[in-house]
């Protein structure tokens, strides 16, 4: 290998090359200085900011380390962009509940612009997202999302996943697409009124999809943000042509079943989410209002992707973590399995109406919301203007990341926080006990609308596998790690289980 020496380039520049070099490189330091009342953080790099520090390593890991240095509200720069975490229940909860009108918003991203294109809920502030949220909310509140009598779609799925495991039994498997399969057609049925086979080639290949980008927006959506362009050399490295391309897909896939709806639609007979929304639609046109340009066909498109990918990815990924700690805590699977035989035996179905019965299976449920923390960053936020927050000035329009993963292993909240234990979630008699500093799915403004509905299919999808099944590692001589792979979710990696029908577990 031939090596450089810098002395001599330096040498052989010229005097005006020399200059320029320095002018530039005291520009880059006076453009990422860092102003006396912003909150404090490591040392910034001219151009790349904290990106050389954060490259390759476990962001999670970094601000444990910041915190203690910075306290809970620090700042790291991407490039030449603040970026403020925030960490501790207290100090995420003033930000997003006590000082919510002004924490509520999202940032503007380079990436998630081009795919959302500022449509939808999930990604989008201002005023066109307050009405977009409150039809939402509303809708999926009359078709009976969250309330008892949903719980039919989610058993109807959850049956199928048993006779897909079942049909695949004591073979090893790896269950990541069954399980986003079976969770993704619980929120099909609301939103597009009917669920899809799982022979459906164009709808695996958005479920599949989906998970991708879950994994690939995290370096693509900040790197491209910070750098817009890097999305121009040549091949592939951040994965935001593969995105942009899926996207194309999505959009195949969701414009299908708009013409569908289009030219079946009922306006006084709405069957699903879709039909609602055509109806709105129709309505604010005929009307002069400040409402009629948020109600749009592209507006649709991205609500229906927001819905889908959100009612998909976490908790199809927080059932994955489940059962990855199942493996390695083979107690825990046990107790959980003694429980739901004495309750509901092997072949009575389970019900919401069980959940307070089965005090040790809900609580092993918190315990892996709470350990594996799938949104351990939860989404970006963003104020709305200029805010002085515990002694700091935080510059309108930055961004502000929460830091729910510092409030979940925080040892002044739960004792041994690296230690896989649901016991931490009951009471001295045995019933469910949630701290207040338990929010999984985030607080305030922009808390997770269908935090609900992901408790119910976590519960009934995980009681009715366990009661039909028993979970073995692949090879028990060597377990898949605990360790996940950070996008916009944290997922576990692939891993392979063999399932063992209970009748036949004995003989384990």
């Amino acid at each position: 290998m031939e090596y450089y020496d810098f002395t001599e380039v330096l040498r052989n520049m010229d005097m005006t090359s020399i200059l320029v070099f320095c002018v530039v490189f005291l520009l880059c330091c006076y453009a990422l200085r860092t102003p006396d009342d912003i909150p404090p953080g490591p040392v910034v790099a001219p151009l790349l900011g904290n990106i050389p520090q954060l490259a390759g390593r476990n962001p999670l890991i970094l601000f444990q380390k910041w915190r203690k240095q910075y306290g809970d509200v620090f700042s790291v720069y991407m490039g030449s962009q603040l970026l403020v975490v925030l960490n501790g229940y207290k100090t995420i909860k003033e930000a997003l509940v006590t000082q919510g009108n002004v924490f509520s918003d999202r940032p503007q991203n380079f990436m998630l612009d081009k795919l959302k294109e500022g449509e939808g809920v999930i990604f989008t502030s201002g005023t066109s997202w307050k009405i977009q949220r409150k039809f939402t909310l509303n809708s999926l509140q009359d078709l009976g999302f969250g309330r008892d009598s949903f719980e039919v779609c989610i058993a109807e799925e959850a049956k199928i996943l048993i006779e897909l495991i079942r049909y695949n039994a004591d073979a090893p498997l790896n269950l990541k697409d069954i399980l986003r399969t079976c969770v993704s057609n619980v929120i099909c049925g609301i939103v597009f009124g009917r669920r899809f086979s799982h022979d459906d080639r164009q709808f695996l290949e958005v479920v599949i999809n989906i998970t991708e980008d879950g994994k690939l927006l995290g370096n693509a959506s900040i790197l491209t943000n910070c750098f817009p362009f890097l999305q121009y050399l040549p091949g592939d490295l951040l994965g935001t042509k593969t995105i942009l391309e899926h996207r194309k897909v999505f959009q195949k896939f969701y414009e299908d079943l708009y013409q569908s709806h289009q030219s079946t639609l009922d306006e006084n007979n709405p069957r699903d989410f879709m039909d609602l929304y055509l109806t709105e639609m129709k309505r604010k046109s005929t009307r002069s209002s400040k409402e009629e340009n948020t109600y749009s066909k592209a507006q649709l498109m991205a609500l229906v992707g927001d819905l889908f990918g959100a009612g998909t990815e976490t908790t199809a990924t927080t059932l994955l973590w489940l059962i990855l700690y199942f493996l390695h805590y083979p107690d825990v699977q046990k107790k959980c399995f003694d429980e739901v035989q004495t309750v509901l035996g092997l072949e009575k179905f389970p019900s919401i109406d069980d959940r307070s019965n089965l005090p040790y299976t809900e609580a092993t449920i918190l315990e892996t919301l709470r350990i594996a923390a799938v949104a351990p960053l939860a989404l970006p936020h963003s104020v709305s203007r200029d805010v002085y927050f515990q002694g700091f000035r935080i510059p309108k329009e930055s961004n502000v990341l929460i830091n729910l993963d510092s409030i979940f292993h925080d040892s002044n909240i739960f004792k041994d926080p690296g230690v896989f234990r649901p016991e931490r979630f009951l009471d001295s008699s045995g019933q469910v006990m949630k701290p207040e500093a338990f929010i999984p799915f985030s607080c305030g403004r922009r808390i997770c609308i269908g935090e609900k509905v992901a408790q119910m299919e976590l519960f009934i999808f995980l009681t009715s596998m366990m009661q039909k099944f028993q979970f073995l590692p692949d090879d028990p001589r060597q377990l898949p790690g605990l360790e996940g792979h950070l996008g916009i979710t944290y997922s576990p990696n692939d891993f392979k289980v063999r399932t063992v029908r209970r009748q036949d577990s004995k003989s384990h």
